[in-house]
């Protein structure tokens, strides 16, 4: 007895110590269901020690959590031995979930790897692995493996494919009412429907996911989904859509510093904000943003932005040698960018052929497979067969002996059933390996098809490097024109500026003669009798009466048809009126108080009021001013 407690003491910690790491590994899968996959990933790294003393579910179950935690922080895959690892072990003694996490999970170090066809593959497996009729299926997981099936069609310009899968996903998320999964969904279709032209479709589903992003308060998420409609909007010509999505995105996105407005992670947000100045006719502010371009950008596609912005801006300022010096850096940066992008479709013809290579191998093993299980039943039935025969053999001559000839024939017949269901399974095992090598031999003819395509391609690669060659002695030969032109519009300029100061003189002529008119107009109209009684009527501090101000009107009205015609055009009252009439008479400002029985700031405010309902801005002196030009 003594000798037995010692052992289950043992036992007892051992299930406490595991115990311990089943709750451990339960709060870690908690953290990354609660968006803290760093915290998850660090504690499920400090129990790797420990991992290795425990069973090996509960190690295969440590592996599974730790892998899933790395993906989501982000931290990248470099071989693809634990996914391996993993599909081993779970598509043996796993649930359904477990089967689709882990698939999942190979198909991430595929994608990290770089090995998109092999990706795509381990995630069709995941799909084919979940149970989407069980209750307890994590359709959580299952809209996020959609989603990246989804990301690897488009990025392969495949965006049919990729809107099929982004619907799968938004099935899946609305089963689980994932308001922030259906909001990314929303923001990554659309960008399939972009690539599709439909743009106007594609900017709703924006609109649409920053609008929940709002509701459900995730103020970061809205605006970097709004972000992405900037550049369109500008396009269009909303300016005012623009202007509201840009401060939306520059307030809230995370991207921003504090104390400036630039963009930390996108140097080519400068390139939207010098066309949103340049669409608006603030061509300073668009010329600093595109200049920045020029000089942060480190890529030749910012390269070719800022040199494409500085040719629309000189092109609005009319500024040629500019425009024809920024055109040039254009077309060579966009050469370049050509090249690139023929590079890129190249690596996706050639990502495309991977992929038919990969599906060739799948078959090859799917049919060596068959062919090595089809050779061990053949062998098991010759077995099987012979073993048979000579317990037959055997048995016959036995009971030829002891039983009577009835009971043999009777066995006999049974034996021959047997082996005509054999023969007929071997039949079927036959139809099956025809059907494999039909199904290579197309991917083989597949294989060709893509070799001729990019053969072609080749060929129309040869064929734009000579349009190349032609278009570029065609800008030699523009470059000289310009040159010409430079030098026609110096010519241009030094005539300009001639007529620019006989105009001057013109315009000083007339208004010498105008004022030489104005005073003898004003020097007749003073020796009028109306004019002369109330020039009595001020020396002795009284007031005329209505049928004096009539006469007065009259005479001003007769003399200067201007101010007729501005007491019609504009809302003006008598005593507004009758004011105009005596500044225009060259009445002092202490003599109009005495006849309007007013105070001086009175009159002041309204001089300034009738010049702002004339439409001019300034105070009581440019009113004067205004109305002795009439």
């Amino acid at each position: 007895m003594l000798i037995i407690l010692p052992f289950l003491a043992a036992i007892f910690t051992a299930c406490t110590e595991h115990g311990d790491f089943e709750r451990r590994l339960a709060t870690a899968d908690s953290l990354m269901t609660h968006e803290m996959p760093d915290s998850a990933y660090r504690m499920l790294c400090g129990m790797n020690a420990e991992a290795e003393e425990v069973s090996e579910p509960l190690r295969m179950r440590h592996l599974l959590l730790r892998s899933n935690a790395q993906n989501k922080a982000y931290v990248d895959f470099t071989s693809d031995s634990i996914g391996c690892l993993l599909v081993n072990y779970y598509d043996a003694h796993g649930t359904p979930n477990e089967r689709m996490l882990a698939h999942y999970i190979k198909g991430c170090a595929y994608r990290d790897m770089g090995d998109q066809p092999a990706s795509l593959r381990c995630y069709n497996d995941a799909v084919a692995a979940a149970d989407t009729s069980a209750a307890d299926c994590n359709f959580y997981q299952l809209s996020i493996i959609h989603e990246q099936i989804a990301k690897i069609f488009n990025d392969r310009a495949m965006p049919d494919n990729a809107l099929q899968a982004y619907e799968y996903a938004e099935r899946y998320a609305r089963e689980i009412q994932d308001s922030i999964g259906i909001f990314t969904i929303w923001g990554n279709k659309s960008n399939a429907l972009i690539n599709q032209g439909k743009i106007q479709e594609a900017l709703r589903i924006k609109e649409a996911a920053a609008e929940g992003f709002r509701e459900i308060g995730y103020p970061q998420k809205a605006a970097r989904t709004i972000g992405a409609c900037i550049k369109w909007y500008i396009k269009e010509g909303r300016f005012d859509k623009a202007y509201t999505a840009m401060n939306e995105y520059e307030n809230h996105s995370g991207h921003f510093t504090p104390n400036t407005h630039t963009d930390v992670k996108r140097a080519g947000y400068n390139y939207t904000k010098g066309l949103y100045y340049l669409g608006t006719g603030k061509l300073d502010s668009a010329e600093y943003f595109f200049r920045k371009l020029l000089h942060d950008g480190t890529t030749i596609n910012d390269k070719y932005l800022a040199a494409w912005g500085m040719t629309q801006l000189y092109y609005n300022k009319e500024q040629m040698d500019s425009v024809g010096k920024y055109a040039l850096q254009t077309f060579l940066h966009s050469d370049t960018l050509y090249n690139i992008e023929v590079a890129e479709n190249l690596q996706n013809a050639q990502a495309q052929y991977d992929y038919t290579r990969h599906l060739e191998t799948a078959h090859r093993k799917e049919i060596e497979t068959k062919e090595a299980k089809l050779k061990l039943f053949k062998w098991v039935i010759r077995c099987i067969v012979i073993a048979v025969l000579a317990s037959v053999l055997c048995g016959g001559i036995i009971f030829f002996w002891r039983k009577r000839s009835r009971k043999f024939r009777r066995h006999f017949k049974l034996i021959h059933q047997y082996i005509g269901q054999k023969k007929a399974e071997l039949d079927i095992s036959r139809q099956e390996y025809s059907d494999l090598c039909t199904q290579l031999h197309t991917a083989n003819k597949e294989n060709t098809l893509l070799n001729t395509q990019i053969d072609a391609n080749n060929r129309k690669i040869n064929r734009l490097n000579e349009q190349i060659k032609d278009k570029t002695h065609l800008i030699q030969e523009l470059n000289k024109t310009i040159n010409q032109n430079a030098t026609d519009l110096a010519q241009l300029e030094q005539f300009k500026q001639t007529i620019t100061i006989l105009e001057q003189q013109i315009i000083d002529h007339r208004q010498q003669i105008h004022k030489l008119c104005s005073g003898q107009k004003q020097n007749k109209l003073q020796d009028e009798p109306a004019i002369v009684r109330l020039r009595q009527t001020i020396g002795e501090k009284g007031t005329p009466n209505s049928a004096e101000w009539k006469e007065i009107i009259a005479v001003v009205e007769e003399y200067y048809p201007g101010m007729l015609a501005l007491k019609q055009q504009h809302d003006i009252r008598a005593a507004e009126y009758r004011l105009c009439i005596l500044i225009k008479l060259g009445v002092e400002i202490a003599d109009i108080l005495n006849i309007e029985g007013t105070y001086h700031a009175h009159i002041t405010n309204m001089r300034r009021r009738m010049l702002a309902k004339l439409g001019k801005s300034g105070g009581a002196k440019e009113f004067d001013r205004f109305i002795a030009s009439i």
